[in-house]
């Protein structure tokens, strides 16, 4: 995101074509930016081919680094937010804190 005039923009998304052209211009395979990038190159390739549209899991992450998709904002709370604080406190021989 960048700022203009005191407000938050965000940049323009790449289709699938357009981000396989970038690769292909900086001479990257899939599977090595995949594999620098901690992503499977089956599900990059899938986003790229345009069969994935990067929706959920890995396939949503991969599709932000790659720039397809929109980051969530940095103020929004994750939907599991407390969920997953629950499940990262200690639990002292299942005695409830």
């Amino acid at each position: 995101m960048t700022e203009s005039g005191g407000r938050w923009r965000m940049p323009s998304l790449k289709t699938p074509s357009e981000a396989r052209a970038w690769l292909l211009r900086h001479g990257v395979t899939i599977s090595k930016w995949a594999r620098c990038h901690g992503f499977k190159p089956g599900v990059v390739a899938s986003l790229l081919a345009g069969r994935s549209q990067g929706n959920w899991g890995e396939a949503h992450k991969a599709a932000i680094a790659l720039g397809l998709r929109s980051p969530p904002a940095p103020d929004e709370e994750h939907p599991l937010a407390e969920t997953q604080s629950q499940a990262a406190q200690p639990n002292h021989g299942g005695v409830p804190s």
